[in-house]
Formats: structure tokens, sequence, C-alpha cells
């Protein structure tokens, strides 16, 4: 088997969803090239479209590429993406390059899944309306307990609300909490949000908080935070 030495693009406009084959070989000049079409793409798709990514056929990875990689990322983002899918099969070498390149910069939090068929009927689901989940690596915040800061590590944060790797002995479900989460910039942008918030789920050092009380406004500027966020250099 020569396997795919080509990838594939394309939309599905009805669904609101664009779908993305990488080949055999992910070099850069090829991923360019696919970086192309996805900008054809994404300007026929409405904001909060969902991404397929079939890597069932990529057995080789090249760390040239991973700068166009992360040209896609941001571009998708910036776009306002909803869910992301990404079909991985058997291949355990690529997956494990994947989430070792993400554990190196900032990005989305995608599914994965075995096949076509599954991620499909994970994109049946309904869409959860607070969007994507960025994942920030080495980002701290503060929660407030008994009138003083406690620092903790973001997990994963949507503008809906995040996971926190920190001190849970004083948490439980349905508490109320104020996080403070710094997103200034060297450039001065940006700002230091302090955001009421509800615990929703706690599990040994992890927890999981939901954000109350934001308007639409908060909840943009939030995003935009996230976004440039995504795009730094880490």
């Amino acid at each position: 088997m020569t396997g795919l030495s080509k990838g594939k693009v394309r939309t599905d406009i009805k669904k609101n969803r664009l779908y993305i084959i990488l080949p055999t070989s992910v070099n850069t000049r090829e991923l360019e090239r696919i970086y192309t079409e996805i900008r054809f793409g994404v300007a026929d798709l409405q904001p909060g479209f969902d991404v397929v990514t079939d890597l069932s056929q990529c057995s080789i990875g090249h760390l040239s590429a991973v700068p166009v990689l992360r040209k896609i990322t941001s571009f998708l983002v910036a776009h306002k993406v909803g869910r992301v899918v990404r079909i991985v099969g058997n291949m355990g070498l690529v997956l494990k390059q994947l989430i070792a390149l993400s554990s190196k910069f900032h990005c989305y939090k995608p599914v994965y899944v075995l096949n076509m068929e599954e991620a499909e009927e994970e994109l049946n689901f309904p869409s959860k309306p607070d969007g994507i989940q960025f994942q920030l690596h080495n980002k701290q915040l503060e929660y407030q307990l008994d009138g003083g800061n406690v620092q903790g590590e973001i997990v994963d944060i949507s503008t809906g609300g995040c996971t926190i790797k920190g001190p849970t002995d004083q948490l439980s479900p349905k508490m109320k909490l104020t996080v403070i989460i710094d997103l200034r910039r060297k450039d001065a942008t940006d700002a230091v949000y302090t955001l009421s918030s509800k615990v929703v789920w706690v599990h040994n050092d992890t927890f999981t908080v939901q954000f109350t009380d934001m308007d639409q406004n908060q909840k943009r500027q939030i995003y935009d935070s996230l976004t440039r966020e995504i795009n730094s250099i880490v």
C-alpha cells in the first residue's frame, strides 16, 4: 500500500462542518496546501462550525510542519471554531506525537475517536453554548478561599467555565467561588478577570467551575483574550 499522498479538505454547508483528511506523510509543503484549502472552506461556514480531522491514514509526521499546524489552529480559533473531533484509528505513534506537541503550546481541546462513524455520532449531540475549550499550559490563576487567595493551574478553559488543578480540601459541588485569571500581555492589552463561579465537580486535586453572571460582552472579551493566548509563542 502506498498510502494517501495528498490531503483533502471539504465542507458540508448544511451541517456547518469542515472535514480535513491528512495524508500519510505530513510535510510542510503539503500542509501549506491544506491550510490554503481550509481558509477557502471556512469562508463558506458560519461561526461555531465543527471540524473533523481524519488522521487515520497518517503514519509519518515532520517536526518542520509544526509552525503550519499552529497557523491552522490559530486561524480556526480566530474564526470561532466550535467542536473539534480527530479521527485517530489505531495509529499510536502519530497520536503520541500530537499529544506531545499539544503539551508544548496553547491549543483547543479536541475529542479523539476511532473512525468517521464515531465522529458523526459525537457531533450528533447538541453543541455546548460556551464553545471550544482552550488548553493553556503552565497558566496560573487564583481562587479565593476563606478570605485568602489560593494559587491553581488552568487545565482547560472556555467562556463558560474552567477546570483547575489545585488544593481542593475545602471545596464541594455547588460551592460559590471567585476565580481570578490574569490574561494581561506585555503590551498591556487584555485584563485581569475576576469571575464569580460555582463549583460543579471535584476529584482529587482537580475541580471544575462554571462561570456565573456573565453577559455576552464579557464572554466575547474572554474569548478574544484566550484567542491571543493561543497565538502567543510559549
